[in-house]
């Protein structure tokens, strides 16, 4: 439109009861693996949908937890499995030690100093036309 007027719920997933397709896919799917472990499931079906409900609602949950949705959801397991998530620095829980203080001195045996990136970063004052 070209006067700014936004049309409502454009760009929204379809989604039932705040849960979209896949989530209810999931709840449906742990509902078939529980039935599984029950000799007769027609006399645990109240538990059963109890359990696809409550699966589905508790992944809707999640995912509304963080801002970028599914993409958070995913990091979250990928850090829980110890993998740093694509596209992003290694999260805290990954790698627990940042600083953005200054280190004195650098093992000889770093990359850092093989590479004499220090001589670059700090060139002497006579060189740099000073």
């Amino acid at each position: 439109m070209d006067d700014g007027h936004v049309i409502p719920s454009l760009n929204e997933d379809w989604s039932f009861a705040g849960a979209k397709l896949m989530e209810w896919m999931a709840g449906m799917t742990t509902a078939f693996l529980c039935s599984n472990l029950v000799e007769k499931p027609a006399h645990y079906m109240p538990l059963l949908i109890i359990i696809m409900i409550g699966t589905t609602l508790a992944l809707a949950t999640l995912r509304k937890k963080f801002p970028d949705e599914e993409r958070g959801v995913m990091h979250l397991f990928m850090t829980c499995l110890g993998f740093a998530p694509p596209g992003i620095p290694a999260p805290a829980r990954i790698q627990p030690r940042w600083s953005g203080g200054r280190i004195s001195t650098l093992s000889e045996t770093s990359l850092y100093m093989q590479l004499e990136l220090d001589y670059v970063v700090n060139k002497p004052r006579e060189e740099q036309g000073r």
